[in-house]
């Protein structure tokens, strides 16, 4: 008989959740999916990361296009 199953208490599932965020996009691993489907799965299972994620790639976009805007400004205007 199983350890764990000796007093009558399932043993849970092991879940892996990973969040990549980089210059380059964002990568999503759930339970062994990739892609929509472990967003999906991280959206259904833990919904503030998820909204805390896409928030940062959010605010990183942001300051990549005032960063852009800046610099386009300051070459195309005269002095």
């Amino acid at each position: 008989m199983d350890a764990l199953k000796a007093g009558g208490v399932e043993p849970r599932p092991i879940q892996y959740v990973s969040l990549s965020i980089s210059a380059f996009g964002v990568r999503a691993q759930a339970d062994g999916h990739t892609g929509w489907a472990a967003w999906r799965r991280i959206r259904r299972s833990h919904p503030v990361l998820a909204w805390a994620a896409a928030a940062h790639v959010a605010v990183l976009g942001g300051l990549v296009g005032a960063l852009g805007l800046a610099v386009w400004l300051a070459v195309a205007l005269p002095r």
